[in-house]
């Protein structure tokens, strides 16, 4: 009867170990440059505003707009969320974001089931609940309120919105509920804007399934 020598055990377990490696190194470098991506090497650009580090938003208490029931976030889950933040009532400016950022989720082809877009009012400068928009053509967007201002300020902060013109931004949340970049739709591009997207999608594919 044959048996392997010693020295062909170890070399047949060491080929073994270098291709389980091969094989879970994409997937794991995906998510590390993901949840990491400062290690990027420099020359690689995104064209959106990274925000580090990512900052959850599962802690938010939003309400759905069309019963007022609390928002669970576990809905979202291994989802990349596109938010749209809107002060008061969602007017023709508001309405013209929402109808770009579907177009730049249909873009993304059969990358876009692994998607989800949400829409969150906040009250207006005199604390008025926003009305519901009309939401032909819009149909597959959740619409949210922070209704009430211990909720808006919350959102305020972790949005940054003190800083920046929120009318015009593209937020996205990350499968784990994180806050992790934001576009600029009125100065970027849409091909920029998917770009940045495909990447995303593209390095997550393998740790990230949405529903079919």
């Amino acid at each position: 009867m044959m048996t392997t020598s010693a020295p062909n055990a170890r070399r047949n377990r060491f080929t073994l170990l270098a291709l389980i490696a091969i094989f879970a190194m994409p997937p794991f470098l995906g998510w590390l440059f993901i949840m990491n991506p400062q290690w990027l090497p420099s020359e690689t650009v995104n064209n959106g505003i990274l925000i580090h580090p990512p900052r959850p938003v599962t802690g938010l208490r939003l309400s759905k707009l069309e019963n007022g029931q609390p928002l669970n976030w576990e809905e979202l889950r291994d989802k990349w969320v596109f938010v749209a933040v809107n002060r008061g009532d969602c007017d023709q400016q508001c309405i013209s974001r929402l109808i770009n950022i579907r177009q730049l989720r249909r873009a993304l082809g059969a990358e876009s089931k692994r998607v989800a877009r949400i829409l969150i009012l906040l009250p207006d400068s005199a604390g008025r609940t926003p009305d519901a928009p009309p939401m032909e053509g819009l149909e597959g967007t959740s619409i949210l309120l922070a209704d009430n201002s211990d909720v808006a300020n919350e959102l305020v902060s972790l949005f940054d919105l003190e800083q920046i013109e929120d009318s015009n931004q593209l937020f996205i949340v990350d499968p784990r509920g994180d806050l992790m970049m934001r576009h600029n739709l009125a100065t970027l591009k849409p091909k920029e804007i998917l770009k940045d997207l495909e990447l995303l999608l593209k390095a997550s594919a393998n740790w990230v399934q949405g529903d079919q």
